[in-house]
């Protein structure tokens, strides 16, 4: 996906259209009620939506929310595959 939006934020930023990749972490909906997500990584869905307005009115290419999911996803993304495969997340 991520690829993907790279590829189309290039092509159409000649054209004046900005393509923002949202990543919420995870969110605190009906649809996660009753699921055994770690209370302080649970954000709310107006926490959400204030990070996602902020990060478009300040043209931001890649919106983390709640912001601290940036690190989060830098140290997951390094992680050797052989090693993640392993982890029971």
């Amino acid at each position: 996906m991520q690829a993907f939006l790279e590829g189309l934020r290039a092509r159409l930023f000649k054209v004046g259209v900005h393509v923002v990749d949202i990543k919420p972490g995870f969110v605190a909906t009906p649809m996660t009620a009753g699921l055994p997500l770690p209370g302080p990584l649970v954000a709310t869905p107006e926490k959400v939506a204030k990070d996602i307005v902020r990060g478009v009115e300040r043209n931001k290419d890649v919106v983390y929310t709640p912001w601290f999911w940036r690190g989060i996803m830098l140290i997951i993304r390094n992680v050797p595959r052989f090693l993640f495969k392993r982890a029971s997340l």
